[in-house]
């Protein structure tokens, strides 16, 4: 194997490392965002303006199917 080969291994290597990274915070930061915005949903103390916009963007989020109909 040449050198410019290998190094072309070794880059994928890490492309692929960084893929898997970002994709696993990118879905950590998501939970994050679907439990704070269900949290709002149930707070007896939120306005009914907070509430519906609470659960427009978690149907959104959680790709609902009640926009669909």
């Amino acid at each position: 194997m040449d050198k410019s080969h290998a190094q072309a291994q070794e880059t994928r290597k890490r492309n692929t490392q960084a893929r898997r990274e970002r994709h696993e915070r990118e879905r950590a930061e998501l939970e994050a965002t679907i439990n704070a915005l269900r949290q709002i949903r149930q707070n007896p103390k939120a306005t009914p303006g907070e509430k519906l916009e609470a659960i427009k963007l978690l149907i959104k989020l959680e790709g609902g199917v009640y926009g669909q109909y």
